[in-house]
Formats: structure tokens, sequence, C-alpha cells
């Protein structure tokens, strides 16, 4: 059965939606990153984000044993990505979607 979404135009506002204990799955993504994928709790779009985590900027440069990435922990803030134009979306936001964030919890 597929997913229905039901989506809601609503204004762009940067919204703090604080911790969401449910609803949003973290799997694993390419190259051993995260990805948080759920509803935005203010517009009810479908999002996905991925989450990178390590150290930047250093490919090529030490001549190492490939390390494994730190697990992360505790919760991450997250931003809406649904993809929609939202009604009064300001030129310069760099999110794609409503202006809604909020923090998931990591799996242990």
């Amino acid at each position: 059965m597929a997913d229905i979404e039901s989506h809601k135009a609503i204004d762009y506002q940067v919204d703090d939606r604080g911790l969401q204990d449910s609803g949003f799955a973290v799997t694993p993504a390419p190259a051993g990153d995260l990805e948080v994928s759920g509803t935005c709790p203010a517009c009810l779009g479908k999002t996905a984000s991925p989450w990178v985590y390590g150290i930047a900027g250093t490919k090529g440069v030490f001549k190492r044993e490939k390390q494994e990435k730190p697990k992360p922990t505790g919760p991450r803030t997250v931003y809406c990505e649904c993809g929609y134009m939202h009604p009064n979306r300001p030129e310069t936001a760099w999110d794609l979607g409503c202006g809604a964030y909020w923090q998931v919890r990591l799996p242990s």
C-alpha cells in the first residue's frame, strides 16, 4: 500500500518544532553517513535529509589506513526538505521546505 502525502501549503516560517520522538526513521546512507526521513511536523510533507558526519576536508591529505567514523550520539537537528515552494519563502532561504526544523534522536 502506498503512502498518501497530506502536504499543507503553509506559509514559510522558521519554526523550532522541538524533539520528535516518533515518526522518523534514521537509516544508514552511503559512505557510512545517515539519512533521516519521515513527515514534517509543520507542513506534513514527506522529507528526507542526509546527515553527514566525520572529519571534513581531509580526503586524500593523510595516507593512513581507512578509519571508521566515530558513531554520532545524541539528538540531531534536521530541517524540512519537503521540496514544495511554500508561500512567503525568502529568496535567501537555503532549505527546500517550509522552514520548520526539529531534533531527532539517533539510534544507539
